[in-house]
């Protein structure tokens, strides 16, 4: 049996050095790093810049990844390393890329919860979700089921905030089941 990468540390710098390959197995490395940063987030942090460069890559996949790996990240940054990358994490909404901007907002939601600071100006980024380039009207309903989620994971920053209400409300009346009953939920649990 393969030992979990969690329980060998060593491998990091290898795997971290894979990122740089120009074969399929960056792919595979990115994707073992970000099992490492939802298990064990500390193993990965001083290698911090390493995923915020990411954010400037070519590859939508290590994009991705870094975005994911990133917002794990912020459960032990105690350095407050995120907040100098806030800007440019969330230029990657304007994209014009469903996976991409989804990635972002599934992820918002965890960022804002250990970085309570950051909260405000995380809300902001997601209420412009109507105003974000995305390929259909549909990928923009799949972004505000994410928005939903996310929100959820933080309600004490923004129950008392209207413009949240009033994107609450328009996602209980979407057309997309699943963006329906996460605002309603919502409704029911903080509105009622």
């Amino acid at each position: 049996m393969q030992p979990l990468i969690s329980d060998e540390p060593d491998l990091i710098p290898s795997l971290i050095e894979t990122l740089y390959a120009k074969s399929t197995a960056r792919f595979r490395a990115a994707k073992q790093l970000q099992l490492i940063s939802q298990s064990n987030p500390a193993l990965l942090y001083p290698h911090f810049d390493v995923f915020t460069s990411l954010l400037y890559s070519n590859s939508s996949v290590l994009l991705w990844n870094g975005i994911i790996i990133l917002s794990h990240l912020v459960k032990v940054d105690s350095d407050k390393r995120f907040d100098r990358i806030l800007d440019k994490y969330y230029s990657h909404l304007w994209d014009s890329k469903l996976v991409t901007a989804a990635n972002i907002l599934a992820s918002s939601g965890r960022i804002a919860r250990h970085l309570p600071h950051l909260a405000g100006r995380i809300t902001e980024e997601l209420l412009k979700v109507d105003t974000v380039p995305l390929p259909s009207d549909e990928c923009r309903e799949v972004c505000r089921g994410n928005i939903l989620a996310s929100l959820g994971e933080y309600p004490d920053f923004w129950k008392s905030n209207s413009s949240v209400h009033d994107f609450i409300l328009r996602g209980a009346a979407s057309h997309r089941p699943a963006v329906r009953k996460r605002a309603e939920a919502l409704l029911n649990k903080y509105f009622s």
